[in-house]
């Protein structure tokens, strides 16, 4: 059985466990340790020299060596044959204290089932703000972290993965949420006078929807028929002057006939108002062909100022809807340049939410494997990384 598996069996069970006394194997072995003058304050070394060199088959036995010549070796006298011959019999009662030991370190020795001696602390080789921790046994590299720990080392790893990657290399699924459309008008307005100043002013009216010819026929017509009036306005100054002489002829004669005259006034007189109503006819229409000659003279800029903002409300709502496709698809701008010229990339929330919603596992370099340990209440998560 596994040392460590002793530490926990007896800390489930809260039963006591019989310390391993001191065996004459221990001292030979120690004392072949010491006389090869192997460091004694690195347990990695300590360790290497038990089991590669020696060539201990017994796991357990290797860790107690490793543990009692890191302790002990104050012990030695080189003059003695059996040099470590006041070596206690309870030296290894010490063997299963962790107190000196931090959690995260207990919590992979656990795992591997390992004394946590033999777990070396890789102090300025951290894995994000996690632990690295070395089994001294494999040199196998472990990063270790309590959930907290997990969760902002999550966050480095997100936002490292964006810096190294960048947005062209970002699956689009992740990335839409997080990408806005700045404040396009300028742009908008832009694009769109530079379409309006292709157009000649008459494609600009027929798009705007009016029909400048038939305004201007329209025009023709009212004055065709203001002259028509005019016409009719001779004829009538002409007939009236007949009437006149005619009447005047008659007040020249002996016999006056009272009734005739009477009679060729009152046609006189019709044919005045005859005159005046179609006068004012003319003017109304002569002040209509103005206001439609006004219109015609203007129908270029209003046409172009009613096209100018049709195609703004357009064109916006088309980026609207598209969004950042639309600078993509249409102006042949790559992801990055349309973000940094036309949106706003939500950054912090991108890597917020890719650290959430991306296994834990992305933490373990080497395999991709999440592993837990609970110590004193509280799991430790364990990523091998090298």
């Amino acid at each position: 059985m596994k040392l460590y598996k002793i530490i926990q069996e007896q800390e489930e069970e809260e039963t006591p466990v019989v310390v391993r006394k001191i065996t004459p194997v221990h001292k030979r072995m120690l004392n072949a340790l010491s006389r090869m003058e192997i460091d004694s304050t690195d347990y990695s070394t300590i360790w290497n020299e038990v089991w590669n060199v020696f060539k201990i088959n017994d796991e357990k036995l290797a860790e107690e060596i490793t543990y009692l010549f890191h302790e002990f070796d104050y012990v030695f006298d080189e003059y003695e044959k059996d040099s470590y011959q006041d070596l206690p019999d309870d030296a290894l009662s010490e063997l299963n204290d962790m107190s000196n030991y931090p959690d995260s370190q207990i919590a992979l020795a656990k795992n591997l089932e390992l004394p946590p001696f033999l777990i070396g602390d890789q102090n300025d080789y951290g894995h994000y703000d996690l632990t690295q921790y070395y089994d001294m046994t494999t040199n196998y590299v472990y990063a270790v972290g309590d959930p907290d720990e997990v969760e902002s080392s999550m966050k480095e790893w997100a936002q490292e993965y964006y810096d190294n990657e960048g947005i062209e290399y970002i699956d689009r699924y992740y990335l839409d949420d997080y990408i806005e459309i700045s404040d396009i008008s300028d742009f908008v307005e832009g694009e769109v006078d530079h379409i309006l100043d292709d157009m000649t002013e008459d494609d600009i009216i027929e798009e705007a929807g009016h029909d400048k010819d038939g305004m201007v026929d329209y025009r023709d017509s009212m004055v065709s028929d203001a002259n028509d009036i005019k016409d009719e306005m001779g004829d009538i100054e002409s007939e009236k002057d007949e009437l006149q002489q005619e009447l005047d002829d008659m007040r020249d004669e002996d016999e006056i006939d009272e009734d005739e005259i009477d009679e060729i006034t009152q046609q006189i007189n019709d044919l005045e108002v005859q005159y005046v109503e179609k006068d004012a006819d003319v003017d109304d229409l002569n002040e209509q062909i103005s206001d439609l000659e006004d219109e015609i003279d203007e129908l270029g800029e209003k046409s172009k100022d009613e096209l100018r903002d049709q195609k703004i409300s357009d064109l916006t709502g088309q980026i609207e809807d598209e969004g950042v496709d639309y600078f993509i698809d249409n102006l042949g701008y790559d992801l990055t340049q349309a973000i940094d010229y036309f949106c706003y990339f939500d950054e912090e929330g991108f890597v917020t939410n890719l650290a959430e919603s991306e296994d834990n596992e992305r933490l373990a370099n080497y395999d991709n494997i999440e592993d837990y340990e609970e110590v004193n209440g509280e799991t430790y998560y364990i990523y091998r990384t090298e």
